[in-house]
């Protein structure tokens, strides 16, 4: 697998609390420089983001209910259309855990299609932090997402509880989804050995605080042996 293939499914991440207006300028800069795939930011910062990665073909990526996924499902909806109009063009959300994890499908299934439908067409990623889940939930909330339409399962926020990418589970949502979703992979994705074992497990986004130290990490090989 080559260096590129790798740089373009790395979604660069910075959605700290605390990241700074320079930081945010400086992952864009990472983005465009390696040719990763995405630049993974907080909505606040959408604007300056848009700007900053014009032409580069950097796709501009938010997160919304992030991290808790509490918020009712109209606020959600209500946010996807703001960050569609401030020029995001793929939204990952966290859906409601507590309703899976109680049993209430219909209403965990419905909270995800609401955000769905109001993307209209945008791609929809699905944090499904796995790692408040049992085996069965996985499968559970894997086929209940697929259902309602999202276009990519992603594993984990990679936030707290919400676990690491493993290439068991990464490769468990690429078998669920035969296909009627994407995969993406997110938590503790830090070096080129781990971002390749992700992606050969079936993972065509990688999402990472961590995309310009992948690339070093590879840098000591030629291209064709990355």
């Amino acid at each position: 697998m080559t260096r590129s293939e790798i740089a373009q499914k790395i979604q660069q991440t910075l959605v700290r609390p605390d990241a700074t207006r320079d930081e945010i300028l400086q992952l864009c800069d990472d983005c465009i420089a390696y040719q990763f795939n995405g630049a993974m930011i907080a909505p606040i910062w959408l604007p300056l983001v848009v700007e900053r990665l014009k032409g580069s073909g950097v796709t501009i990526c938010t997160a919304l209910g992030y991290p808790m996924g509490g918020m009712t499902s109209l606020a959600k909806a209500f946010e996807v259309r703001d960050v569609m109009a401030r020029g995001a063009q793929q939204i990952d959300f966290m859906p409601a855990i507590g309703f899976l994890k109680s049993g209430q499908y219909q209403e965990f299934q419905q909270d995800i299609r609401t955000v769905v439908d109001a993307a209209e067409g945008i791609p929809i990623k699905v944090m499904l932090e796995f790692g408040m889940l049992t085996a069965d939930e996985k499968i559970k909330a894997a086929e209940l997402a697929i259902e309602a339409g999202v276009t990519y399962l992603k594993n984990s926020s990679g936030w707290g509880q919400g676990g690491q990418a493993t290439v068991e589970d990464i490769r468990l949502l690429s078998q669920i989804s035969q296909g009627r979703a994407l995969v993406k992979a997110s938590g503790g994705i830090r070096t080129w050995e781990h971002a390749q074992a992700l992606v050969e497990a079936g993972a065509v986004l990688l999402g990472t605080s961590a995309g310009v130290r992948i690339m070093t990490d590879a840098a000591g090989a030629t291209e064709d042996q990355y």
